[in-house]
């Protein structure tokens, strides 16, 4: 043969191309620290987030949202009822199915399961990314990390060999 087969790796791109699957959807983020510091974390966060719907748990009910999923941020999570909570995980199954979740909680969400105050199943599927924001880290993780973090788990990245 006179020169070197075709790599796979171009072929494969083509297939994932035409079927629309170029790269894995966002992941969902959990932010787990004291308010103020989420809150600085948020504001970096929702600059890569397309038009995102923001709900405040602590100050008003869990309004699901209808027709395409579309990124969600859900603060101060840990206030969710349990009825809420199963809401919530059926609609991210079904309706919201691939829709981008950030989420904050000022107590762990993980001591809200143990002591049966959180659903499990949830849980982890808002804990895909799971970062604990320090009150002394909020300049070093908002100037440093989060953009690195935007591009690489929410996807906020041009996708070059679309173009």
């Amino acid at each position: 043969m006179n020169g070197a087969a075709a790599p796979y790796v171009p072929l494969l791109e083509s297939y994932q191309r035409e079927l629309g699957i170029l790269r894995p959807p966002p992941a969902n983020v959990l932010l787990e620290g004291p308010s103020a510091a989420t809150d600085d974390v948020l504001l970096v966060l929702r600059t890569h987030l397309r038009e995102p719907l923001v709900i405040n748990l602590a100050h008003a009910p869990l309004h699901l949202p209808d027709g395409p999923a579309r990124p969600m941020i859900l603060r101060n999570v840990g206030a969710l009822t349990t009825a809420d909570q199963a809401r919530l995980l059926v609609w991210l199954q079904h309706e919201g199915f691939g829709a981008q979740v950030v989420s904050t909680t000022e107590p762990p969400l993980f001591a809200l399961v143990a002591k049966g105050l959180f659903d499990v199943a949830l849980y982890y599927r808002l804990n895909v990314l799971l970062l604990r924001i320090a009150a002394t880290n909020r300049p070093r993780v908002a100037q440093r990390l989060l953009p690195r973090l935007a591009e690489d788990a929410l996807g906020a990245r041009e996708d070059k060999s679309q173009g």
